[in-house]
C-alpha cells in the first residue's frame, strides 16, 4: 500500500494531486480545499496526518522555512516540526524542490529534490522561458525583436531562454562562467561572453536575464546597467543581487524564482506529478 502526503504548496500542486491520486492508494493533502474530489484523496490538517503510515511526504517546491513553516495555497502557513518528521518510518522519503536548512534536521530519512532531476529541469525550462518572454514584453517599451538580450548562465533554463528570445528576433548574447557552456552556446550560433568580460559590456543590453543562483550582480556590476535596461533574475536563493543594492536604480528589476508556477501552473504541476510517479515507482516498485 502506498500512502503519500502533500503538505502545502502552490497552484502547481493541484495538478500534482490530480496526477498522484490515480496512482497511490491514499493521498493526504494539507491546504488544498479547492482540489478536485477523489476517493483516494483525504483533505486533512497537519495534526491529523498519519505520519507513521506514510511512504512519502511532498512539500512545496520552495522548500520548508528554517522554522518549519510551510506555505499553503490560501496564503497562510502550517508549522512542521521535527516531531512530525520523527513520526515517519525510516523508509519514508521526503520530496522537495529547494533543500532549505530545515532539511538538515531530517535525520535518517531520504530527502529528494525535484530540482535534481534532469527531466524536470528540461521540461520546466519551457514555461520558464515563456514566462521570461511574457515579462520582457510587459516590462519594456520596445519590441523584443531587435533588442539586445543577455542571458546569464547557459544551463538547462538558459539554453531554452536563449532559443526562445532568438526565435522572436532578439539579438542574444550568452554570458557564462563555464568554458564548456560558452563553447556550446557558440556552437548554437550565439554571441558569447565569459564572466570576466561581462561587466565591460553590460551597458549594451536592453534586457538581462539571470539564471545563476549566486550574487553575481554586485553594486559595481549593477552600476554598469543601461538606465533603461530590464533586469530579470529567475534564480532561486540566494538570488543574483541584494534587494538593498537595486532600490536606488532607475531600472525595472525583478526577482521571480519559481516562474513556471506563476505562468503555467497546470503544466508545471503535471511535470512534477510525472516526476513524483517515477520516484515512487523506483523507490517502492509500486505497480510492478
Amino acid at each position: 500500500m502506498l500512502h503519500v502526503a502533500i503538505l502545502g504548496g502552490d497552484r502547481r500542486f493541484l495538478a500534482l494531486i490530480e496526477t498522484l491520486s490515480a496512482y497511490v492508494d491514499t493521498l493526504y493533502t494539507v491546504g488544498f480545499d479547492e482540489s478536485a474530489d477523489n476517493v483516494n484523496v483525504v483533505r486533512s490538517s497537519l495534526e491529523n496526518i498519519p505520519f507513521e503510515q506514510l511512504s512519502a511526504v511532498i512539500v512545496p517546491v520552495q522548500g520548508i522555512g528554517d522554522d518549519g513553516s510551510i506555505d499553503v495555497l490560501n496564503g497562510q502557513s502550517e508549522q512542521l516540526s521535527t516531531a512530525h518528521v520523527e513520526r515517519t518510518n525510516k523508509d519514508c522519503i521526503w520530496i522537495t524542490g529547494v533543500r532549505t536548512d530545515f532539511f538538515t534536521k531530517i535525520k535518517d530519512r531520504k530527502v529528494m529534490s525535484f530540482l535534481d532531476r534532469e527531466d524536470v529541469a528540461i521540461l520546466n525550462s519551457i514555461p520558464t522561458a515563456e514566462g521570461c518572454l511574457q515579462l520582457a514584453i510587459e516590462k519594456t517599451d520596445h519590441t523584443i525583436h531587435g533588442s539586445q538580450v543577455c542571458v546569464f548562465g547557459y544551463g538547462r533554463c538558459g539554453q531554452t531562454i536563449a532559443d526562445v528570445f532568438k526565435g522572436v528576433g532578439a539579438n542574444v548574447t550568452v554570458t557564462t562562467m563555464v568554458e564548456k557552456e560558452e563553447a556550446r552556446a557558440a556552437q548554437r550560433g550565439f554571441q558569447t561572453l565569459l564572466f570576466a568580460e561581462f561587466e565591460q559590456s553590460l551597458d549594451s543590453f536592453d534586457i538581462v536575464i539571470n539564471t545563476i543562483p549566486a550574487h553575481v550582480f554586485t553594486p559595481n556590476v549593477l552600476q554598469q546597467l543601461k538606465p533603461s535596461a530590464f533586469l530579470l533574475d529567475i534564480s532561486s536563493k540566494p538570488g543574483a543581487f541584494l534587494k538593498e543594492d537595486v532600490t536606488s536604480l532607475s531600472n525595472i528589476v525583478m526577482n521571480v524564482p519559481g516562474l513556471p508556477g506563476r505562468v503555467a501552473p497546470r503544466t508545471a504541476g503535471e511535470i512534477l506529478g510525472e516526476a513524483t510517479r517515477k520516484i515512487l515507482e523506483k523507490e517502492f516498485r509500486h505497480g510492478s
